[in-house]
């Protein structure tokens, strides 16, 4: 089998997963996915992937190939490996994902900013994504979006390579507005830090969305961010100067109460919100969460290096309640989440 018909393999099936499959099956990649889930694999081969861009008012349907195992995916000749699980079973596949596939990259399209060092120690070859789109899965087999997917590709801990070019290319032909890094641990941390507004986005209720409250409280996280990292020697940066700085988005979020677009337009969800509705629905554990270990990252090297984090460390504590309490999305007054 020759390059171009080796396939990529995408380990996870959720709203990130499902969005990058069918962009790259869009671009004319081999895609096949690898699910937890038989049933899934099963719709997803026989009905493909359907995405609806509510930003276009358009929906296609993508054909693709879909098993429900590691051991399956193997027999492929697998030529990149796209990890889209969430970012807490990591530790679990790297060992996994080296015997299934050995000597193939494997690509972490994840959030957080340790899944590249944790794959490290089982894969010998990393690449880091940072996928900078709001997305949600509304089926097995459906995704909804709005407008270009936007993503930053890089090898890790920084370069480059003929493997992150040809990722880059591919995403391309598929539509996706993809950048290179040479430092992409940088764009993961600025992506870290704009997901620690995910939790004020999910949790408070809407009504609260177009309040001064609700947006200084964002920019009081960014802030806090800003100087924890400039403390510790942290550089969060734009490898390919098309995402706003920290310092820049703290001034968009301000700018966002005059212009009147605090508040979210599109039915779009992130992943907090998803969670909090599952765990409301009787389904998912505390570690189905992701949201915590941004804030819990972000106040524990506020200690570390004698800044303070008040907000960081109420919204955490907030969540965790909220979650234990399976009280749902958008569920809090926006002074109950923010102070």
């Amino acid at each position: 089998m020759n390059a171009s018909e080796q396939p990529y393999a995408v380990v996870g099936a959720g709203s990130v997963g499902l969005t990058l499959g069918a962009r790259l099956a869009a671009g004319g990649r081999a895609v096949v996915f690898v699910t937890r889930s038989a049933e899934q694999a099963r719709e997803l081969s026989e009905r493909g992937v359907e995405v609806e861009d509510v930003a276009r008012n358009e929906r296609r349907t993508q054909a693709c190939r879909a098993v429900d195992s590691l051991a399956a995916a193997s027999a492929l000749d697998v030529r990149l490996v796209l990890l889209c699980t969430r970012a807490g079973a990591t530790a679990e596949l790297g060992p996994e994902l080296a015997r299934a596939f050995p000597g193939v990259p494997v690509a972490a399209v994840q959030n957080h900013v340790d899944n590249e060092a944790v794959l490290a120690r089982s894969v010998e070859r990393v690449l880091g994504v940072v996928f900078r789109q709001t997305c949600t899965r509304i089926s097995a087999r459906e995704v909804r979006v709005a407008g270009v997917t936007r993503l930053v590709v890089g090898a890790y801990p920084n370069g480059g390579g003929a493997d992150v070019d040809e990722l880059v290319a591919h995403l391309r032909v598929g539509g996706c507005n993809a950048g290179f890094s040479g430092d992409v641990m940088a764009d993961k941390w600025l992506k870290l830090c704009v997901n620690l507004m995910s939790v004020p986005n999910a949790l408070v209720r809407r009504e609260d969305h177009e309040s001064e409250r609700f947006v200084l409280g964002k920019v009081a996280l960014l802030e806090e961010a800003r100087a924890v990292l400039a403390a510790a020697g942290i550089v969060a940066s734009s490898g390919d100067g098309q995402d706003r700085s920290l310092d820049q988005e703290i001034e968009f979020q301000r700018a966002s109460l005059a212009a009147g677009t605090s508040a979210r337009k599109l039915p779009l969800y992130n992943q907090v919100w998803t969670a909090m509705r599952e765990r409301a629905a009787g389904k998912g554990e505390l570690s189905s969460l992701e949201a915590d270990r941004y804030h819990a990252l972000i106040a524990e090297l506020g200690r570390e290096h004698g800044v303070p984090t008040p907000y960081n460390q109420r919204v955490l504590e907030r969540l965790l309640e909220a979650f234990e309490a399976r009280r749902g999305p958008e569920s809090l007054s926006v002074e109950a989440l923010l102070g």
